[in-house]
């Protein structure tokens, strides 16, 4: 009875541990440097890290990483992440990949296909759009233990 007990125990445990550490103010995910006014919120995901970097009133990015998040810039016809396609950009930032597409229902959508890592928003005003490409572009794809 007693290992009963003590096993339910470390079981509840073990659960308000995980509960309490969702939606945690945690590190942004590869270290990205969040601009004065964002905060980064980690969530619960099924086979990847899930989360969003938001600003009160403001801009929310999402996120997306891991081997089974694939490419949100590279799964057409599969997916809709990109229909109404307006512009496609491809860089080398600091010595990695990124491919930058921006649709016609405002969705700016970011990914780093050797990170397996995908950043979405809705961008309403320029202000938006240069807070997410400042905030992204320090996103380091290699950071042990923190993808």
């Amino acid at each position: 009875m007693k290992i009963l007990r003590l096993a339910l125990f470390i079981f509840l445990a073990l659960c308000v541990t995980m509960i309490a550490a969702v939606g945690q103010e945690l590190p942004p995910p590869g270290l990205i440097n969040l601009l004065p006014g964002y905060h980064h919120r980690g969530e619960q995901g099924i086979d990847s890290r899930v989360g969003t970097i938001w600003k009160k009133n403001g801009l929310q990015i999402h996120y997306d990483i891991g081997e089974l998040a694939g490419n949100y810039t590279g799964c057409r016809p599969l997916c809709d992440w990109t229909d109404g396609e307006v512009w496609r950009k491809k860089q080398l930032i600091n010595g990695q990949q990124i491919i930058c597409v921006f649709t016609n229902k405002k969705r700016l959508v970011i990914s780093f296909p050797d990170a397996h890592a995908n950043f979405y928003a809705t961008i309403r005003t320029q202000q938006q759009l240069t807070d997410m490409l400042l905030m992204l572009f320090t996103f380091q794809s290699a950071v042990p233990g923190n993808p």
